[in-house]
């Protein structure tokens, strides 16, 4: 049964949605040409209760309900806490074995390459543990650890392996590293770019910088069925959300000038939510702008709610070319919950705004303050924004279209490894 089309009001703060229709996708791939099983291999990783990119969770569990099996081998960076003292139990019938990481955005780049290898070593510990359930190896970059090792394996015992690419790597290394760092580093992560079977580039810009061979895109996504607006907020204040890192790259700083700019009009605040190196610093900057509020982190579970109490949702970069490659996972997500887009860099995103007609993207924070500004005197069409914004993430972003298109890549690639996945009977039902 289709939704039912609602038509917004400007004064109606109490007014809520109904959630939308559970998606039920128009295609399954025949469980008789399913991957056997898979080894989800991220350092990077959020569970149920954390913050961040919930990308990699979402994958898994959509695989499992198609009948693969799936382990997560996972660093425990965005772990809750407090969380379960084993380091390896089931959710949702998928096993996630995980290490806890010292690693935060604070640390110094030793410590950070030290983590790294902790969990390298470690996860070869694991990999050798499992290496008789004939787990097909599918490995997320960053760190660049974990493809060098991927390609090492792949040498050394010819067991095949995935890449997923979070940005433009190695590229996005010069803008840190010497000359005589970089070059040695981007080689190998080229060389491990020929070895594995396919490239899934997170963007359009990601995929210009691997091999188009054996690249296929594979958009972050978001999930339309858990973010979407749950009320209309009020007409005031105006609220505007970054909800992110606070890091050296995310630049969260630019929207402070937008805030000092716009301190005139008492209607617009700003929210931020998250955490990361620059936190302090944005905390004593943020004191002299009565407007901005920072907040900690929240799960990804809550952050709708926060979402739905916003009207323009932000998404920051610092000018560098090569990051508005990126394909950060709160773009997706403002869409998906029906809120206009504000863009500080140009790029594929920019382009998908103006296309669909949701949002704006000004590298100078006068030209940015500005498209703040038209939405907050034009609610008719902030509110005609919000409604295209939400039917594209549901047209082109849904994780279960992307976890689908994964899934049939690895068997189409792989026809050598047509295997059964294990039946749907009435135990492992329940006990997943």
């Amino acid at each position: 049964m289709a939704p039912t089309r609602l038509r917004f009001r400007l004064f109606s703060p109490k007014q809520t949605i109904q959630p939308p229709v559970p998606y039920d996708p128009p295609r399954q791939p025949n469980r008789q040409q399913l991957l056997l099983g898979i080894l989800y291999w991220q350092y990077f990783f959020t569970p149920p209760g954390g913050w961040g990119n919930r990308r990699s969770y979402d994958l898994a569990r959509y695989w499992r309900e198609q009948g693969t099996e799936v382990w997560v081998l996972a660093g425990g960076t965005y772990f809750p806490s407090p969380y379960p003292k084993q380091r390896a139990f089931r959710t949702a019938g998928v096993c996630i074995v995980w290490l806890p990481g010292p690693y935060h955005q604070k640390l110094c780049m030793p410590q950070r390459i030290l983590s790294f290898g902790r969990f390298t070593l470690w996860s070869l510990y694991i990999l050798w543990r499992l290496r008789h359930r004939r787990l097909y190896l599918l490995a997320t970059l960053p760190p660049p650890l974990l493809p060098w090792v991927a390609a090492f394996r792949f040498k050394l015992t010819r067991q095949p392996f995935s890449l997923e690419v979070y940005d433009a790597w190695p590229q996005v290394l010069s803008l840190r590293l010497p000359r005589f760092l970089y070059l040695p580093i981007a080689w190998l992560l080229q060389w491990s770019y020929r070895q594995a079977e396919v490239l899934f580039a997170l963007s359009p810009d990601i995929a210009r910088f691997l091999p188009p061979e054996r690249t296929l895109l594979s958009f972050n996504g978001t999930r339309p069925a858990l973010f979407y607006r749950r009320r209309i907020p009020s007409f005031l204040p105006f609220r505007v959300i970054y909800a992110g890192t606070f890091g050296w790259v995310n630049h969260v700083r630019f929207l402070l000038q937008v805030a000092k700019l716009l301190q005139a009009y008492r209607g617009i605040v700003f929210w931020l939510i998250g955490d990361g190196a620059e936190r302090d610093r944005l905390e004593r900057e943020a004191k002299e702008l009565p407007s901005v509020r920072i907040f900690p982190p929240v799960p990804v579970e809550e952050m709708p709610c926060w979402l739905s109490e916003a009207h323009v949702g932000v998404s920051l970069v610092r000018p560098q070319p090569i990051l508005f490659s990126n394909s950060a996972n709160k773009f997706y997500d403002y869409l998906a919950n029906g809120l206009v887009v504000g863009l500080n860099y140009t790029g594929w995103q920019a382009a998908v705004l103006r296309e669909a007609q949701c949002g704006f993207a000004a590298m100078a924070p006068e030209r940015f303050a500005a498209g703040i500004l038209r939405y907050y005197w034009d609610r008719a069409e902030w509110h005609r924004a919000t409604e295209r914004a939400r039917r594209w993430a549901e047209k082109h972003y849904d994780r279960r279209y992307i976890a689908t298109q994964v899934l049939q890549a690895l068997h189409q690639r792989s026809p050598e490894r047509r295997l059964h996945s294990e039946p749907r009977t009435k135990r492992n039902i329940t006990s997943s």
